[in-house]
């Protein structure tokens, strides 16, 4: 294979694990080995020079020359993979990690660190270690891509992939007089972390839901609170937190409280709700979508002052059915005439077709989440005629209140 097909491998490979966020390498072996491949681990708790080769001398010495694909697991309980590249030299991999399969809780953590000897003043840095890592659960598709380029490197039948764990060795000593807190990898994770943080914040105050999801599908942004021994209680913790994030660019989107409240207790109660871990990913993209959504539907930041007053008073009181344009002019002290243009010039709609929206979708988000009769979501949106109500919900939606709830029992 030529030196060009390599090159143009290894730069899809690391473009795809930079995705993942996995950190990756080009290692010459004859050379020392990075002190930053295990992202300073061993550097932060042993202290200058340590052995780092040990991460690797474990491995059969000859793997390069026998094209052995390594999947690894170091006594830290940090995967690694080794590929050997066929490069003239000889001596020269390709390494990606560390990464996680699992979620290290601080229960675990803990019992890592009493196992191997680790003093106690560095067990704060070794959860915030692991906490840093990206964890992949599900392996088996990076598998068997590694699979396809070993094909693709040496041919089929004449390669192997070895999967092997390090034996923990107890003889190591480590810094007992330092907090290695302020490791620098670890701090640029962190920083990367928020700087995707506010990436999401921004793009939800826009009411833009494919630039939110990019940022937060970054595995630096899916690491889980590891508090818990739990992965289920970790999980919904994390996705609290990414319910308040999510809370906060919709707040500066310009959505009024009034809204924000009632999503956020709704997701709260999804989260909550959650019997598997695996069904944060689809959470999480719920959360995603509400909260842009009501960026789009909800946000006043582009009405002016008087006209934002109305529309909060509105949804204060769209309950009472003899909400009207002269009682919302009262209330707000303003003239009747006025205010009719106001919404006209700013929304486009008159006074009566906004409340009607507003109290249909109500309705609809009442008949989404509630059993409550036809009846009484009428009378909750302020409208005490079921008959008047049931035509305007079908002028909406093409279809009855009573039609479309049985629409959503049937998915």
């Amino acid at each position: 294979m030529g030196t060009k097909d390599v090159s143009f491998l290894l730069e899809f490979t690391e473009n795809l694990f930079h995705k993942l966020n996995l950190i990756t390498n080009i290692i010459d072996i004859t050379k020392a080995l990075p002190n930053d491949l295990d992202l300073g681990l061993r550097n932060s708790i042993i202290g200058a020079n340590p052995k780092l080769n040990k991460k690797i001398d474990f491995l059969d010495p000859a793997f390069i020359e026998k094209h052995i694909i390594y999947f690894s697991i170091d006594k830290y309980k940090c995967h690694y993979i080794f590929i050997p590249l066929p490069t003239e030299d000889g001596h020269t991999i390709f390494a990606a990690g560390p990464y996680l399969t699992e979620h290290a809780s601080i229960v675990q953590t803990n019992e890592l660190c009493k196992k191997l000897g680790i003093p106690a003043n560095l067990y704060s840095f070794m959860h915030q270690y692991f906490s840093s890592l990206p964890c992949m659960a599900d392996t088996a598709i990076i598998e068997n891509y590694i699979d396809t380029i070993g094909e693709y490197f040496y041919g089929v039948g004449n390669y192997e992939i070895a999967y092997i764990t390090q034996q923990p060795d107890y003889d190591t000593t480590y810094l007992t007089d330092t907090d290695p807190s302020e490791n620098e990898d670890i701090v640029k994770r962190m920083e990367y972390r928020y700087s995707l943080e506010r990436n999401i914040v921004n793009a939800i105050s826009r009411g833009d839901f494919n630039g939110a999801m990019r940022s937060s599908a970054d595995p630096a942004v899916r690491n889980i609170d590891n508090r818990t021994q739990s992965t289920l209680r970790s999980k919904k913790n994390n996705l609290l937190a990414f319910n308040t994030i999510c809370r906060r660019g919709a707040e500066i989107g310009g959505v009024h409280p009034l809204f924000l409240d009632e999503t956020s207790r709704n997701m709260a109660v999804k989260i909550e709700n959650m019997v598997t871990a695996s069904q944060d990913t689809l959470i999480h993209k719920e959360i995603l979508k509400a909260y842009c959504a009501l960026v789009r539907q909800k946000s006043t930041s582009n009405y002016s002052p008087t006209l934002q007053r109305a529309m909060i008073y509105i949804i204060q009181n769209l309950y009472d059915h003899t909400l009207t344009l002269q009682s919302t002019a009262d209330q707000l002290n303003i003239n009747k005439s006025y205010l009719a243009t106001l919404f006209k010039k700013e929304t486009g709609d008159t006074f009566t077709k906004y409340i009607n929206t507003k109290r249909l979708e109500r309705a609809i988000f009442l008949l989404n989440t509630t059993s409550h009769s036809i009846q009484s979501i009428a009378n909750d949106c302020g409208i005490e005629d079921v008959t008047y109500f049931t035509r305007l919900f079908k002028k909406e939606k093409s279809m009855t209140p009573t039609e479309y709830r049985a629409m959503l029992n049937e998915k």
